[in-house]
């Protein structure tokens, strides 16, 4: 129950003359309510860490409109709540230096949305968004990553911060899996498979931007690598190269007719 009953006369000074208002304050331990002429509840300040010291302040209209905390007493709203009338909240953390951090639920308390300022300049650096709850999508300036049942699935991005996406990212079970470099029309320019441990084994490459990846390199564990080439693109190679560990070409073999047959095979006795 509320205790130690006040009544505060305020004058309010009008065009037709002087009007009073009356404003109603109930106070508590740990809590102080304040209310307008008609009994309605119009502020309340409350001390929920119980050191006497009233940290948070709410502000009503027939229904809850805002809430600020300053947590640590230093005269900083550190923390404001502003709800909607859908009950829906947006939660703004501020310390008045470092990012700033804006956070969206819905109305049954379910985060929606994040994002952090970290420049302090109104734009969010990174934004985090959720569906039911779960995180979705994670939004950067020079990219966007996704995800699926809490594990990131495709990642987009910007690596030339020109506004457009040059290269896609896909991953299974937490790991690299392959990854799409992009051209400037769109295409697949390079497409680069991964194993377990998050090491290329092979990477496709499109040449000259016409749809087709003509060259195929295989990298070996042991650090050499092998280079296949189909130019005309009919699934039988002109020409295969391999090299050593230090990027050295170690022999070629070329198919001069086109039937499948290595024809001429040139290479070196020794690295």
């Amino acid at each position: 129950m509320f205790k130690n009953l006040l009544i505060v006369t305020t004058c309010l000074l009008l065009n037709v003359g002087m009007a009073v208002a009356e404003e109603w304050v109930q106070e508590s331990p740990g809590q102080k309510a304040y209310y307008n002429a008609d009994g309605k509840l119009m502020r309340v300040l409350l001390d929920t860490d119980g050191d006497n010291r009233f940290e948070t302040e709410e502000f009503y209209k027939g229904r809850r409109l805002s809430r600020r905390e300053d947590r640590d007493g230093d005269g900083v709203w550190e923390r404001r709540f502003t709800w909607q009338k859908d009950g829906s909240v947006r939660l703004v953390e501020d310390r008045g230096k470092g990012p700033i951090r804006t956070t969206w639920f819905d109305a049954k308390k379910t985060i929606v949305k994040v994002e952090k300022d970290k420049d302090r300049n109104g734009k969010p650096n990174t934004t985090w968004l959720y569906k039911d709850g779960a995180l979705e999508k994670v939004i950067k300036t020079h990219g966007t990553w996704y995800y699926k049942d809490g594990e990131m699935i495709r990642a987009e991005l910007d690596s030339g911060g020109n506004g457009r996406t040059d290269r896609k990212e896909y991953y299974h079970k937490g790991r690299l899996d392959h990854v799409e470099e992009l051209s400037s029309s769109g295409k697949i320019r390079r497409l680069w498979f991964f194993d377990q441990r998050g090491k290329p084994i092979r990477v496709q490459e499109d040449a000259d931007d016409d749809g087709r990846r003509e060259i195929t390199r295989i990298f070996h564990k042991d650090g050499s690598m092998e280079q296949i080439v189909d130019a005309d693109g009919n699934g039988i190679p002109e020409l295969r190269e391999t090299y050593s560990t230090k990027g050295r070409m170690m022999g070629r073999d070329q198919d001069l007719d086109g039937d499948g047959v290595f024809d001429l095979r040139t290479g070196r006795v020794k690295e």
